[in-house]
Order: C-alpha cells, then sequence, then structure tokens
C-alpha cells in the first residue's frame, strides 16, 4: 500500500524522467564509463612503461657524469704540491702565494678546462689554509662565507666516504652541488684535506629536460629528501614532504599516484634509485596528459548523448512538459500567495482556451479579491491607530483646560512678588520657572515649535530640579545658532528627561543630565545622557525595533514588549502635568505622553527618519536617547519658529 502510494505521488515530469532516463540514459552510461576506463587504464600501463625507461636511462646518464667528476679528481690525491700544501703545520705569505700559483697552474686550470659546470674549486687542510679558484663564478661573491663553509665540510670529514656528494647550495645568486675528495697524507695515511668542486646545476639540468616533455617534469632528490633539481629552482635546496620520502623508499623503483597535485587533477609519479649516487630520480605525468586525447573523445560522446537525448524529449515529451511547465508556474504563484504577496498580474497563459486556462483565470481572480481585502483590513488598522492618537491628545487638552491659566499665571506672580520683597530669588526662580512651564503646556499639544522653545522649557524644568536635588548637575551643549532653524513638536524633550529622572535615577539621587545637540546635512539630532542604572543590551535592542517599525504603533495599540505598559514601563513614561511634578509615574495616571507617543507625533509631523532611538545603554553606566529632528539649513521663515510662548530669559 505503502509503494502504490509512492507511486501516485510522482510528478508527471519526473515520470518522463524516469523513462528517458532509463531506457536511454542508463545503457549510454554504463557503456561510455567502461569504454573509458579500458582506455584510461590501457593508456596509463603504456605511459608508465615508457617513462620507467626514461628514468633508468637517466639515472645512468647521471651515474656516468658524476663517475667522470670522480675521476677528474684523482690527479689531486697524490700530487706533491697537494701533498706538501696538506702535511705542513703553517706558511710563509710567499710559501703560500707559490703553493697557490703552482697549484692553479697545474691542476686547477686542467681540471676545469673545457668545463663549464665547475663553479669553483677548493683545497682545504688540517691546519686550516685554503686555497680557492672562483674565477668562473658569475656575479660577487663573498669569499669569507665560502671560507667559513669550508672550514664547516672539514670538520665533518670524517663522516664521509672517499668521493662524497654533499648535496646543493649556493655560491653567490648561483644554485651549486657541492662534492668532496678526502685528500690522504702519503707518509702518515691520514685523511688531513679535502678537495671541493661546486657544480652549477646546468649539465644535470640538461640531462633532465631531455628527458621532460610537454606538462612533464623530472626532478632529482638525494636519500635525505633534499631536492638536487627541479624545473621550478626556487625548490632546489628545499626538503621533500615526507609523505612524499615515504613513497619513494629508501631504494628500488617504481611508481604512485598522487591525487594530492597542485593542479588539483592528479598525477603519476614514476621513480627510480641511484646506488651510485644515492639520488631519486623521478617524473611527474599529470594524468590530464595522458588522457587528454580520450577526455576529449569523452566529451564529444557526451555532447552527442546530450543531444540525443535532448531531441528525445522534445519528441516524447513535449506536451507533457507544456503541463508540467504551466503546474510548476502555478505552484510558484500559490508559493508568493502564501508569503503575503498577492500582487500578481496576470500572465498570456490566461489566453489559452483549455483548462489550464480556466485554473489560472479562477487564480487570479481569488488573488484579486484577497488582495483588496487586505487593503481594506490595513487602512481600517491605520484608522485604528489614529484614532488612539487623537484620543490620547483630546485626554492631554482636556486635563490642561482643568486648569484656569490666568488664575495660576496671577497667583504665581504674587508669590514672584512676595519672594522678590522678601529678596527670596530661589522662590522667585522656581515660581518664573513654573510660570512659564505652565504657559508652555497649557498650549496645544499638536503645534510645531522651534527646537529653541524646547530647550527654554526644559531650562525651566530644570530649574525646578536643581533646587530640589542640589547635586545634580546639568548640561546643555546645543549650538544657540541652530535652535532657530530646528522644528519640533510641543513636549517632545521634557518626557525624555523626566524618564531618565523616574526609571534612570530611580533608588538613587540624580548626579548628571547632559542635553547634547550636533547638526547634520538637514537633521539636527539632540542626545539625552544620563548616568542612572541602565538597561540590558536585550532591551535596549527591542525598543529601538520598537521606534523603527511603524512608528511605534504597537505600542500605543497596547501591545507592549515583555509586558510593559503605558501606565509604568520605561517606553511610555508621561510627561507630567503642567506643574512639571508627574513625572513618568504621574504622567502615566493621568494618561501622558510617552516617549512612544513622542516618537509617533514626531513621525506624524515630520516623517522618516525622524524620531527616537536609544543610542547607548548599559547596567551601572547609564543611558543616552537620541532625538532626530529635521533642521532648515537655508533657513527660511518657519512658521514653527514663532512660538506662541513667551521665551523664557533666565
Amino acid at each position: 500500500m505503502a509503494k502504490t502510494d509512492a507511486v501516485r505521488t510522482i510528478t508527471i515530469s519526473q515520470r518522463l524522467i524516469i523513462i528517458i532516463g532509463f531506457f536511454i540514459c542508463f545503457p549510454v552510461m554504463v557503456i561510455g564509463w567502461y569504454w573509458y576506463r579500458s582506455s584510461t587504464e590501457t593508456i596509463e600501463a603504456a605511459a608508465i612503461a615508457t617513462y620507467s625507461r626514461i628514468v633508468g636511462q637517466t639515472n645512468a646518464y647521471l651515474d656516468l657524469y658524476i663517475s667522470n667528476l670522480e675521476n677528474s679528481t684523482f690527479p689531486f690525491v697524490n700530487h706533491p704540491q697537494i701533498q706538501q700544501f696538506i702535511s705542513r703545520p703553517s706558511f710563509t705569505p710567499y710559501q703560500y702565494f707559490h703553493i697557490a700559483e703552482t697549484m692553479e697552474r697545474e691542476l686547477f686550470s686542467q681540471t676545469v678546462y673545457g668545463r663549464t659546470d665547475i663553479v669553483g674549486l677548493s683545497v682545504v687542510a688540517s691546519n686550516n689554509w685554503q686555497i680557492t679558484d672562483f674565477t668562473q663564478a658569475k656575479g660577487w661573491i663573498d669569499m669569507s662565507v665560502i671560507r667559513e663553509r669550508n672550514k664547516m665540510f672539514l670538520s665533518k670529514m670524517d663522516q664521509w666516504d672517499n668521493f662524497q656528494i654533499l648535496g646543493p647550495g649556493r655560491v653567490g645568486a648561483t644554485p651549486v652541488l657541492t662534492v668532496a675528495r678526502k685528500l690522504h697524507n702519503a707518509t702518515t695515511y691520514r685523511y688531513e684535506g679535502l678537495l671541493l668542486i661546486d657544480l652549477n646545476l646546468e649539465q644535470i639540468a640538461h640531462i633532465s629536460k631531455n628527458a621532460s616533455l610537454n606538462d612533464i617534469n623530472v626532478w632529482i632528490a638525494d636519500s635525505d629528501g633534499q631536492m638536487i633539481y627541479h624545473p621550478d629552482e626556487s625548490r632546489i635546496g628545499k626538503p621533500l614532504p615526507e609523505a612524499t620520502l615515504a613513497r619513494l623508499g629508501s631504494e628500488g623503483s617504481g611508481y604512485y599516484r598522487n591525487e594530492s597535485a597542485g593542479s588539483g587533477k592528479g598525477e603519476i609519479v614514476i621513480h627510480g634509485y641511484s646506488p651510485l649516487t644515492g639520488w631519486h630520480v623521478a617524473a611527474d605525468i599529470p594524468l590530464e596528459t595522458m588522457t587528454g586525447p580520450l577526455i576529449r573523445m569523452r566529451n564529444i560522446a557526451l555532447a552527442v548523448g546530450s543531444s540525443m537525448l535532448f531531441v528525445a524529449l522534445a519528441i516524447v515529451g513535449g506536451y507533457s512538459l507544456t503541463i508540467t511547465r504551466a503546474l510548476t508556474f502555478l505552484q510558484k504563484l500559490m508559493a508568493k500567495v502564501e508569503n503575503g504577496d498577492f500582487h500578481i498580474r496576470p500572465k498570456k497563459i490566461v489566453e489559452r482556451s483549455d483548462e489550464i486556462g480556466s485554473v489560472f483565470r479562477s487564480f487570479f481572480r481569488m488573488t484579486g479579491e484577497l488582495d483588496r481585502l487586505v487593503r481594506e483590513v490595513h487602512s481600517s488598522k491605520l484608522k485604528e491607530q489614529e484614532l488612539i492618537i487623537k484620543q490620547k491628545e483630546s485626554s492631554l487638552q482636556a486635563m490642561q483646560s482643568h486648569i484656569n491659566p490666568h488664575f495660576l499665571y496671577n497667583s504665581l506672580e504674587i508669590i514672584n512678588s512676595h519672594a522678590i520683597v522678601e529678596n527670596n530669588w530661589t522662590i522667585s526662580k522656581m515660581t518664573t520657572a513654573l510660570a512659564h512651564m505652565f504657559r508652555y503646556n497649557a498650549g496645544n499639544a499638536k503645534h510645531t515649535v522651534t527646537l529653541a522653545d524646547e530647550i527654554a522649557h526644559i531650562r525651566s524644568y530644570f530649574d525646578i530640579q536643581c533646587a530640589r536635588f542640589r547635586q545634580l548637575n546639568v548640561e546643555i551643549a546645543v549650538g544657540e545658532e541652530w535652535l532657530p532653524r530646528v522644528s519640533a513638536v510641543r513636549l517632545t524633550l521634557q518626557p525624555v528627561v523626566e524618564n531618565a529622572f523616574v526609571h534612570g535615577y530611580r533608588n538613587r539621587k540624580p548626579s548628571y543630565i547632559g542635553i547634547i545637540g550636533e547638526p547634520g546635512a538637514d537633521a539636527f539630532t539632540l542626545r539625552i545622557i544620563d548616568k542612572g542604572a541602565g538597561m540590558p543590551s536585550d532591551t535596549m535592542n527591542r525598543y529601538n525595533r520598537l521606534f523603527a517599525s511603524g512608528d511605534g504603533t504597537d505600542d500605543i495599540a497596547g501591545d507592549k514588549p515583555e509586558g510593559q505598559t503605558a501606565q509604568t514601563g520605561p517606553l511610555t513614561d508621561g510627561a507630567g502635568s503642567a506643574s512639571g511634578g508627574g513625572g513618568a509615574s504621574g504622567g502615566g495616571g493621568h494618561g501622558g505622553i510617552g516617549l512612544v507617543n513622542v516618537h509617533r507625533r514626531i513621525r506624524l509631523n515630520f516623517g522618516e527618519p525622524f524620531g527616537l532611538r536609544i543610542a547607548e545603554s548599559s547596567p551601572g553606566s547609564g543611558t543616552t536617547i537620541e532625538i532626530v529632528l529635521p533642521l532648515q539649513t537655508d533657513n527660511p521663515d518657519m512658521k514653527a519658529g514663532e512660538s506662541d510662548v513667551p521665551r523664557h530669559d533666565r
């Protein structure tokens, strides 16, 4: 039963692909794979046999070259000048000059005559005297380095055979191969000197290049894994990887596959070993070089097979594919609708007169009706949010109208007069500030003002708070010349500052409140800074997301994060009553304008990107809230700039 259900769930296009693949593609792929594998194995076997012979011949040529070099050193062993040089403990300058000149004339010149592969010759005695000839070397050579090297070689003489290949090095900028012949004292039969010959790699390179074809590299390494020669000169003298040295083995010949070759396509390494020199000669044969023609034939076969498959699909499944394409397109459209995208325009497929066209026409009618209903619901929610804002503003106006402004103003003026008469300037300053706040708060909450009016209002508020908290330090640095050119809504700053007092300095005495202004290209940024309790980063991020998403309407509608309410949460602190004593708690009790409402009113009046954002906050380090307001850079006459509230000179 389960198998039957699985067969029924297979789509039309899948069934078509299975049929064509089983009867056409599968047989062709099996035959092609068998042919390609057998051909590759045959070609690889022929290449391995051929290059095994080439590697063996290269080893023989190198053995002959080293043997001839060894034979050319025999005249040095018993030559009288050599015996005199290594047996005497010291020389006068003249004696040294005479022996050196004779040795260079009779031995060195005969050895290097007709040979371009010898860079330099050195005879080193155990008495620390040396005779060197590097006249055939190219470029500048530091002979002190050569002499120190020769001393080091002399100290290791007891570890070597009579004729020893020392390995690669450098003479100046020239890569060389150094060989040594031990010199014995004819009287004591003790080894008391060394003949050192520095060979350039031209002859070895010539032998190796004769064995190299196309992309095939022949290289040489000694038994310790040090590279003697490689077409890439930067690798000469460097050690082989341990894995490569282990595969080469100590002796013997053979081959192995290197699947991790630098080309990324693999290679076959054929190697041979010379007992005379102790060298491994190896040839790197890229698999692509061997199987290149075969791969081209395979690609041609694949192209022909693909063309045949395409023709078969076109003939057998032409009409079925038109159905599957239409169904697949409908499936994609339905996925868009599932994600809330109802803006789907009818395509040419609706012009079909068959059942497919009828299905698409019905689908487009359905999506059009869904789009209309979604728009209606969205419009209704927007109207509901506007109504909530208007209700809160009406509540503020109703509270303001409960107090007779003229009665309060006159009462405060009488108190101020008595304070002046009694020389009580503290009471005079507080009553003047309180009167200014009453005048400002009694205005229309929807009226647009300048930032200068807001700063004057908040200065009055700070006068009252400074009288209450003697240790409070207030900093206002906003740039007075910018204030008349910055637009704001009434009661923008007081809710934010009261939020700092009530929540930032809860259970502690206020110490610092700062208002810092910074003009931009077309906006003015205010930073309200406190050094209070702060908040965790996740809380700050949640509030900023609330400010950034739809002007904070979710909070106004009552959907508060983490259970906050419009009456007690730090984002919804009230602007306070006209007396400035409401604070966050008092404002909440009277339905005051919270921070989200301030952000909402700024967005409604000025649009994006203006509004509020919590810039910085961390537990115990305080909070910084940014308010972005529009800045009129061309300084036109603003209606909002002419405030209906008298400026308060303080």
